[in-house]
């Protein structure tokens, strides 16, 4: 037991399905949207501190549409707006996103290892189909989770578990690998193994937020895989 949360050894050679955050596991993209983040606050009236930015991340696009609203409580536009003004600076700057080291050589040995992957990504459709084309991902999983096919978004467990349900499996049968508080938090409240990458959060907080085993890159995740 470490700050009250229940440890369990993460077993990646007995588990039957893997699911994967998208920003900041699979692809680098957490500059774009951090940036995204700040360009809006400006525009509004106030730049956002790197805590503040931080604090964003895991977020539906909803949330993150109602956070702005809570800090700029003379906002007019409409939540959609928020939503399309920041997404159209992400658009913008796609280019600058890339893939995180390792992930298409685990995603590959993972599927190769007969694991079944689900996409499970607070991101809007849009957002994940073009990462898809980009990197040509969309052959790895077997099934994709957006924000916009969830009602409550990271924290909260109905991301990862109609993950789960898309492949068939409980979500005890299941390991999450994520890089973010929000998203470690919605796993292990879906009942699955939560396993942290820190590409964006350091070790500690990571555990603290309830990460059954963190990794630092890809090749440690690797070595878990059952042959």
């Amino acid at each position: 037991m470490e700050n009250g949360l229940q440890r369990v050894n993460v077993d990646l050679t007995t588990v039957q399905g893997i699911l994967l955050d998208l920003d900041g596991v699979v692809i680098d993209s957490e500059r774009v949207h951090e940036q995204s983040l700040v360009i809006l606050s400006e525009r509004f009236g106030r730049r956002f501190s790197q805590s503040e930015v931080m604090s964003f991340k895991g977020l539906p696009e909803a949330g993150t549409a109602l956070r702005f609203r809570q800090e700029f409580p003379n906002l007019s536009l409409s939540d959609q707006t928020i939503i399309e003004a920041r997404l159209a600076i992400v658009r913008e700057n796609y280019p600058l996103v890339t893939l995180i080291p390792g992930a298409t050589e685990f995603l590959g040995k993972a599927q190769a290892a007969g694991y079944r992957m689900a996409l499970t990504t607070s991101a809007n459709r849009e957002i994940q189909e073009l990462a898809f084309a980009r990197f040509k991902l969309q052959s790895y999983f077997n099934g994709v989770i957006t924000g916009n096919d969830v009602t409550r978004g990271k924290p909260d467990p109905e991301p990862y578990q109609l993950s789960a349900a898309r492949l068939n499996l409980a979500p005890e049968a299941c390991a999450v690998i994520e890089d973010a508080v929000n998203g470690i938090k919605s796993g292990k409240a879906a009942g699955c193994y939560a396993i942290g990458l820190t590409t964006s959060f350091p070790a500690q907080t990571l555990r603290e937020a309830g990460a059954d085993w963190v990794a630092d890159d890809f090749q440690q995740l690797i070595a878990r895989l059952r042959s």
